[in-house]
C-alpha cells in the first residue's frame, strides 16, 4: 500500500481550516479500513505539546468501513480549529484507518 499525504492550514478570522490530501500513488487500487465513523483526525501542537484535538469530546459511529483508493486519485478530509489564538504551531492530521499510519504534519503562524 502506498498512500501519500500532505496537510495544509489556512487562518481565517479566528478559526484555523485544515485539509488533509491522501493519494494512492501505486498502480493498483488500495483498500483500506476505518476503525470508525472518524476518517481522519487534526491535533494542534504547542512547542510539541497537544493543546488541541478535533475528536476530543466527539462520538463517532463504531463500525468498521471499507474504502477503496484508486490510482493516482487524491481524497480530502477536512477540519477546523474553532478559538485559535495567535501563536506558532504544528498541526498532526492523521487518517483513522486500520492498516498502517497515514500521517502529515505542517507548521502554521496565526
Amino acid at each position: 500500500m502506498t498512500l501519500e499525504s500532505e496537510v495544509t492550514a489556512t487562518p481565517t478570522d479566528g478559526t484555523v481550516e485544515f485539509e488533509l490530501r491522501v493519494k494512492n500513488t501505486d498502480t493498483d487500487p488500495t483498500n483500506v479500513t476505518f476503525r470508525s465513523g472518524l476518517k481522519a483526525d487534526f491535533a494542534v501542537l504547542d512547542d510539541g505539546a497537544e493543546i488541541w484535538r478535533a475528536s476530543d469530546g466527539q462520538m463517532y459511529t463504531q463500525a468498521l468501513q471499507n474504502v477503496a483508493f484508486d490510482p493516482d486519485v487524491e481524497k480530502t478530509y477536512s477540519g477546523g480549529w474553532p478559538d485559535a489564538k495567535p501563536g506558532q504551531y504544528t498541526v498532526v492530521a492523521t487518517l483513522e484507518i486500520v492498516e498502517e499510519d497515514v500521517e502529515a504534519r505542517t507548521d502554521f503562524k496565526l
